[in-house]
């Protein structure tokens, strides 16, 4: 694993300008939850009865996610051109930063402040539209947000990277309007520990044959969650063009529903650092990402297939279940909660930190979180 010092170097910090820094200052660490945030036996967590998991997430550490105060009286716009050079100058070092004290107020405003920050907010292909075509729910709030997940409240996002989906992004920002009541937390996961302390073994066997991506779809006549229609394109004719252009190979079933797949790798190289991260979706685009654990498929019957994402092997072999036990273990010992305050902004390293959300309970008022991805 890189040492700090030579992450740094590989960045090449120039410094913030006297402006950033006097309004940008290190803030408190993340206080711990307020009660612990359960994992192993929790309702509604893909795979959450394997004992391997720890029972309850870690509170987060010192600098991770590293926190800075805004402290200055700025228009949306200049707090947008001061973040860029805090994420230019630190992100790649810390992996997460949560910003606080922001003057946002409402998804609007993390619009503005998101063009202000200037990353590009699509991927250069225009078949992928600011993360239009991954198989969870989300809603268009705007041209740079949309909702972070429209998912049912008590459901777990397992910590993940957004990947082929999303064109991989270098950036994901997330924004709480409103916070949860109970649960609702961030799950911030350090993809270099992650990379350090799984089995050689399992990583060297994905570099060697790679992992096999498959997303399904309904039509949208027969769907109780998503379907291709409103996800990807509305027409057959639209969605081949986008499949072709991003080189998936697809299949269209009998009763309308779409399947499409490619291979892609497990570790890459940081774009920035040179460093190699354990980068992918492996796990989070298993079925089991929502069997058994999600409420629209918790109920599935055994023989149930049309699970909207699977991973293989890159051979098409299954991965085994103690490999997605282990990874998944690994994973969840290297998250910490992230309690989530009105206002917070937290920006994320896609390629070396994971995101998620914890579910949340109770009759209280709805979480609402946005989120807007940039690529460099």
């Amino acid at each position: 694993m890189l040492s700090r010092l030579s992450i740094v170097s590989a960045g090449q910090a120039r410094g913030l300008s006297s402006l950033a820094a006097a309004v940008l200052r290190p803030g408190a660490p993340v206080a711990p939850p307020t009660k612990p945030v359960q994992i192993r036996g929790r309702p509604f967590l893909p795979d959450g009865s394997n004992p391997l998991f720890p029972e309850f997430m870690a509170s987060a550490r010192e600098e991770f996610p590293k926190v800075f105060s805004a402290q200055g009286d700025l228009s949306i716009p200049e707090w947008g051109g001061v973040t860029r050079e805090l994420m230019d100058e630190y992100l790649h070092q810390y992996g997460v930063i949560l910003l606080r004290g922001l003057p946002l107020q409402g998804s609007a405003d993390f619009g503005l402040f998101m063009k202000a920050v200037g990353w590009r907010l699509k991927d250069k292909t225009a078949y992928l539209r600011a993360i239009q075509a991954r198989s969870m729910t989300s809603t268009v709030v705007n041209d740079a947000v949309r909702t972070a997940s429209d998912d049912h409240r008590n459901y777990t996002i397992e910590p993940h990277n957004e990947f082929h989906t999303v064109g991989c992004p270098r950036y994901i920002t997330l924004y709480c309007e409103t916070p949860a009541e109970d649960g609702g937390e961030w799950p911030t996961g350090d993809s270099r520990a992650i990379l350090a302390q799984l089995d050689p073994e399992v990583v060297a066997k994905f570099e060697r044959l790679g992992a096999r991506y498959t997303v399904f779809y309904e039509h949208k006549d027969n769907a109780f969650y998503n379907c291709w229609q409103g996800n990807v394109a509305p027409t057959k004719e639209a969605c081949e063009k986008y499949l072709k252009a991003l080189n998936y190979e697809f299949k269209w079933h009998e009763d309308g529903a779409l399947s499409y797949w490619q291979n892609f790798p497990a570790i890459r190289l940081h774009p920035k650092t040179g460093e190699r991260v354990w980068f992918n979706q492996i796990h989070a685009h298993h079925e089991t990402f929502y069997k058994g654990a999600h409420p629209l498929f918790v109920d599935k019957p055994d023989e149930f297939t049309r699970y909207p994402v699977h991973t293989t092997y890159g051979d098409g072999t299954p991965i085994e279940r103690e490999v997605l036990d282990h990874i998944r273990e690994v994973i969840w010992k290297n998250c910490v909660a992230v309690p989530t305050q009105a206002g917070d902004v937290i920006v994320y390293d896609n390629w070396l930190a994971k995101h998620g959300r914890m579910g949340s309970f109770g009759d209280g008022p709805a979480r609402k979180v946005y989120v807007s991805v940039g690529f460099d």
